[in-house]
């Protein structure tokens, strides 16, 4: 109990305390008035308390307990001054300030400045959960302490599994703590020393040395990645890497990345080798080259790449991407580590939602897009630039088609006015451009303009939705050849269409376990549609890409779709949880075309290629998915794509999956055929085991092997992997040491 502030002397009111105390109306353990103003004051409790007022001194004996408004202090005896505000505690002291914890034999603390010292202590971080332990350690400010020789370490206990030792060490909480002569403890015995070592602390942003990356391969050797993290301010950081390899050279890469807000966000790489292997032709470099690429002879190496979002004025948005590489092999060799585009890749897709080409397209997309979207409307304008890598770096003619630039407006479908009818509008303007010297290219501009009107009513539980578009597409080109002869000038085209779409709905409700009010809901879908285009001359139009060449069409395309949905009753311990619990159980779409007109006037097949896709979950932890393309004709499966994956709750996981494809079995068309593994399982309690296989079932080639294990205990994991490719093999080697971060190969 705290006692209200009387105006007694202090001798008064010890003695009044002892009478209440002999009368039973107080316990024996008694508690001072407060030792600063209202607002900001201490309390002191113990068993026994005197004060001295010629010296303004408190002492308290036997379970003493000093308490603030952020802090609590116990221990068997303190001393507390109230005119310096300096705290003497000794045998079993116990400071809390937050969330962090110090156990010491004795403790010297100024309560003001919150300074002093801990002799025979341990100090427990809780954000990290990691200790820190000294003979004599100084505390010198709110969240900061050093010691001339200390231990760390995130194990509990008296014999910790791994511990750092070091001198001269500083530690700021919320901040990051500094080692110098710093000797890595596995239990006994010394495993590794570094003459100085900074490790985090807490969570926040903050300036200084991340975990080195550390691996071995045979193209590279050893290589050792250290990042060096540059917190700028509170919406801005950058990284400094520098990635040694000792076949290779030194790579040093930097990264830049700043959010003022979702609308408005950047991040930028860029690496430079000086590479000390080239292809020159021979044997003894082949080792550094790869067989779908053209030899590479530059020494000087490097990958530039950004995202950028900005809000340039009100409801206005411009993104900017940019993928700029040196040669056609860099993406190959450096797929991996902190800058690899498997990072960068997937930095990008979280931060922007928008990825990069994959590590073997030589064609890299650059973009700019500005964009102005509309409850009903949108704009956008893009200047697209695909950089051909080979030919730049063969110095052959760039032949790729460029779109400098591209403006589109569409209208989403929408009433129009009162009427019964709905319309919707694609409309572009496009320049298109070529590097091409030999000037037997077309380069040109085009418009097309494309409004569909629409008409949908129902009959007798069907939807029938009938469409009438009307296409002007116009050219201006220079030095066009067409299959006449060359010309400038300006040509169009101008084209109907006509779609007719019927569809209904079949729903039956099946119930499963009436105890859990638990259902499955059948829903079947079934659709019609027909589309017309009739034919138009096309011999003198230019062609650009697939607006440029639409092909008369009379067509009849048949779709099932079918789903199971699951409903199962729960018990919501609150109001806000939903009472039911959904799960899609099933999903399958079939779809067919048939050609009225004949598809191949050749062979007369009328019938496409049947296309299925297939979702399956009739488990929670168990999820099927598959999709194939066979023929009606019995030239067999034309693609088919399947992967079942089984989980569980504690991460363990299996994946197969298996890839077919072939363009025309009629004309003998190569095959491509692979399948992938990966199994992530647990062990032992303690212990993980995983396995990556993907194989190239046509040409009997294995793409990539990766296994390795995890060993995670309460205070360290260490993760060791093995990979091998067809052009490479690396040992990867990582531990982790919890609350501390992580050193060797992610």
């Amino acid at each position: 109990m705290t006692l209200p502030h009387l105006p007694l002397a202090p001798k008064s009111y010890c003695l009044i305390v002892c009478c209440l105390v002999l009368m039973g109306v107080l316990p024996c353990q008694i508690q001072a008035l407060p030792l600063r103003a209202p607002g900001n004051s201490w309390h002191i409790s113990a068993e026994k308390a005197t004060y001295d007022p010629s010296r303004n001194l408190y002492t308290a004996q036997g379970e003493v307990v000093l308490t603030g408004e952020t802090a609590r202090i116990t221990a068997d005896h303190i001393l507390y001054n109230n005119l310096t505000k300096d705290a003497r505690a000794t045998g079993h002291v116990t400071l809390m300030s937050g969330k962090d914890t110090i156990h010491c034999d004795a403790m010297h603390l100024n309560l003001e400045t919150e300074t002093g010292t801990i002799m025979n202590g341990i100090i427990f971080v809780e954000e990290n959960n990691f200790y820190i332990s000294g003979d004599h350690i100084k505390k010198t400010g709110k969240n900061t302490y050093s010691a001339d020789k200390a231990s760390l370490t995130s194990c509990a206990g008296e014999n910790p599994d791994w511990k750092i030792t070091g001198r001269d060490i500083h530690v700021t909480i919320e901040g990051y703590g500094m080692v110098k002569h710093a000797t890595l403890w596995a239990g006994n015995l010394p495993a590794l020393y570094t003459p100085f070592m900074a490790f985090p602390v807490k969570n926040k942003r903050q300036t200084g040395l991340l975990s080195p990356n550390i691996t071995h391969s045979d193209r590279k050797g050893i290589e050792y990645e250290q990042p060096l993290f540059l917190a700028l301010n509170r919406s801005s950081d950058a990284t400094f890497y520098v990635d040694y390899m000792s076949d290779r050279g030194i790579k040093l890469g930097a990264e830049y990345r700043y959010m003022q807000d979702n609308n408005n966000k950047g991040t930028l790489f860029f690496d430079y080798l000086k590479d000390d292997k080239i292809d020159d032709g021979t044997d003894a470099t082949s080792h550094y080259a790869y067989d779908s690429t053209p030899q590479r002879t530059n020494r000087n190496r490097y990958w530039f790449r950004m995202k950028n979002d900005r809000e340039i004025f009100p409801h206005w948005q411009a993104r900017l991407d940019v993928d700029y590489v040196s040669d056609g092999d860099y993406l190959h060799e450096f797929k991996k580590g902190y800058t690899g585009l498997t990072a960068t890749d997937k930095a990008f897709e979280s931060t922007f939602g928008r990825d990069l080409d994959d590590y073997d397209d030589t064609t890299r997309k650059n973009q700019l897009n500005i964009k102005r979207a509309w409850d009903r409307y949108n704009l956008n304008m893009d200047v697209l630039w695909y950089d051909n890598v080979t030919a730049r770096r063969q110095n052959t003619d760039d032949t790729t088609l460029q779109s400098l630039p591209s403006i589109t407006f569409r209208g989403m479908r929408q009433k129009l006015g009162q009427s019964p009818f709905y319309f919707d509008l694609n409309s572009s303007y496009t320049s298109f451009f070529r590097q091409d010297t030999t000037n037997t290219l077309i380069t040109g501009q085009r418009m097309d303009l494309y409004p569909r009107i629409y008409y949908p009513f129902h009959i007798n539980g069907f939807r029938l939705t009938p469409s009438l578009g009307g296409r002007h597409t116009a050219w201006y080109t220079h030095d066009a050849a067409d299959i006449n002869e060359t010309r400038n000038g300006y040509s169009h085209r101008e084209l109907f269409d006509i779609n007719l779409d019927l569809s209904t709905v079949f729903t039956r409700i099946f119930s499963i376990d009436n105890a859990a009010n638990q259902k499955i809901r059948h829903q079947i879908t079934p659709a019609l549609a027909y589309s017309f285009i009739p034919h138009v001359d096309q011999t003198d139009i230019p062609q650009f890409d697939d607006i440029d060449l639409i092909d008369k069409e009379n067509t009849l395309t048949w779709q099932l779709t079918q789903r199971l949905t699951s409903k199962r009753q729960i018990n919501p311990s609150d109001s806000n949880t939903p009472a039911f619990a959904y799960r899609e159980l099933a999903w399958l779409k079939m779809s067919q075309t048939y050609y009225l007109s004949g598809r191949d006037e050749d062979t007369q097949k009328n019938f496409s290629n049947i296309l299925l896709d297939l979702e399956l979950s009739p488990m929670p932890h168990v999820y099927l998915n598959s999709d194939m393309e066979w023929s009606p004709y019995g030239t067999g499966i034309f693609s088919h794509n399947s992967a079942i994956t089984v989980k569980d709750d504690k991460q363990n996981r299996i994946r197969l999956q298996y890839r077919y494809s072939r363009e025309d079995p009629d004309e003998n068309e190569e095959e491509t055929e692979s399948i992938y593994t990966g199994v992530n399982v647990g062990l032992t309690p303690r212990l993980r085991g995983f396995l990556e296989y993907e194989k190239n079932l046509y040409e009997d080639e294995t793409i990539e092997t990766t296994t390795g294990i995890e060993l995670d205990r309460d205070c360290w994991s260490m993760k060791l992997s093995y990979t091998k490719t067809s052009d490479d093999s690396a040992m990867g080697f990582l531990i982790n040491l919890k609350g501390l971060g992580e050193f060797g190969n992610p």
